[in-house]
């Protein structure tokens, strides 16, 4: 069933980023610039849920247009997402005095917003959107199958991670049950320690058992290197990318080394390194001059996901996404992932940490290419809003940490 979403919000970036985050076959988005333009749609046509920015033009805010809608019996059942810049205890406390149904803050995760607008609207987009793919592929190549995820051989999450990750979500993880999970997978313990007794934690002395290595480093990085040993062991590697995973932990190693001198999440940027073209394989596989290709594109003006979308009907960012989302990878991963390949990122509106992500790949992802004799002429487009975003306008300061990232793989023998 078609469900009626209106977007209220007087920047017409954040009004294009929302209807990116929620464009379903099965959303009908429709958009307005101020609360009295939004009141004259709603009475000509009642939404299902409405995406509200507080500060508007106009006479009216959307605190006041909140709080009027809910107190009308005509409109009191329509969903209410404020999604505002303003964050303070007392703006919130005022989104639930209006009676909103959620309240999120600027910059914010298009994915949190969609699984928002999903659980006020009772609806699964994931499996959704596996199902809108496939059905635009076996429209346009009669060889393409129903299910996306079989057709490029989407790997299953290992029963250690479904394990861990279900007692993850309870509301006080048991440190010793995740650790007991870990020591029964012989690959993954193996891992963790190599891991944890690697120059990157410089311990003093060697970890020994699984359990001291993850009361060492806590619940929430073992989890983060047990999705990378798994990703690593689940995706099959065609003959001509056997060195790929070697290739992606070279990347990750300088991401997660320049995150951690910028103070920014290091295993996040280090599953990033690992999971970003974590789709390239898959597309290798199904697809034999895919390698040819892809390269093809680093020196042409147009993103790469555009072309291979063009050519493919698929792109490995937005497959990479869709893999990451499967294996419930937290959603500014997933974000980051699906625009690695964008020039606009600093103008969507996305939030700190998935800008944080991205901003660190493509410097990290750059310094592999330079390595490798490549130049990305897209990296190139955006190198001066990175380094600004990052703080490293300054020739020295920018040049000290590349040699970071560089001293980093050598010290890693990468």
């Amino acid at each position: 069933m078609i469900k009626k979403i209106l977007i209220v919000d007087d920047s017409i970036d954040l009004r294009k980023l929302v209807s990116l985050a929620l464009d379903f076959p099965d959303f009908k988005l429709s958009e307005a610039e101020s609360a009295e333009e939004a009141f004259s749609l709603i009475k000509q046509d009642i939404p299902d849920l409405i995406v509200l920015d507080v500060m508007l033009a106009g006479k009216l805010n959307g605190f006041q247009l909140c709080k009027h809608l809910k107190n009308n019996p005509l409109y009191d059942k329509i969903k209410i997402i404020l999604l505002t810049a303003k964050g303070l205890r007392v703006d919130v406390q005022e989104g639930l005095s209006a009676k909103s149904d959620a309240y999120m803050v600027k910059p914010f995760s298009p994915t949190l917003l969609q699984k928002k607008v999903d659980d006020l609207l009772q609806v699964d987009h994931l499996n959704m959107h596996l199902e809108e793919v496939s059905a635009t592929r076996a429209a346009g190549h009669s060889g393409a199958t129903l299910d996306i995820s079989e057709e490029f051989g989407f790997p299953s999450r290992p029963e250690s991670l479904i394990n861990i990750q279900q007692e993850m979500s309870q509301p006080t993880p048991n440190i010793q049950v995740v650790a007991q999970h870990i020591a029964e997978d012989i690959t993954l313990s193996a891992a963790l320690l190599k891991t944890v007794n690697s120059p990157f934690y410089g311990l003093a002395n060697k970890v020994s058992s699984v359990s001291d290595a993850v009361n060492l480093i806590g619940l929430t990085r073992a989890l983060h290197l047990v999705m990378a040993v798994s990703v690593r062991h689940s995706i099959e590697l065609p003959a001509n990318l056997k060195s790929f995973w070697d290739d992606s932990i070279k990347v990750a190693v300088m991401e997660s080394c320049i995150a951690r001198h910028l103070a920014f999440d290091p295993d996040l940027a280090y599953l990033m390194g690992l999971f970003h073209d974590c789709a390239v394989p898959l597309m290798s596989m199904k697809y034999p001059d895919y390698l040819d290709t892809y390269f093809q594109f680093y020196v042409q003006e147009e993103e790469i996901p555009e072309l291979e979308q063009a050519k493919y009907t698929m792109n490995h960012a937005l497959m990479g996404n869709l893999l990451a989302r499967n294996w419930y990878l937290p959603s500014s991963l997933c974000d980051a992932i699906r625009l690695h390949h964008n020039a606009d990122i600093f103008t969507l509106g996305l939030d700190n940490t998935t800008l944080n992500i991205l901003s660190v790949h493509l410097l990290a992802d750059n310094i592999a290419d330079q390595l490798d004799g490549r130049s990305d002429i897209h990296f190139l487009k955006i190198e001066g809003q990175i380094r600004k975003y990052l703080a490293l306008e300054g020739d020295l300061e920018y040049q000290s940490v590349i040699d970071y990232a560089l001293e980093s793989i050598h010290e890693n023998q990468y």
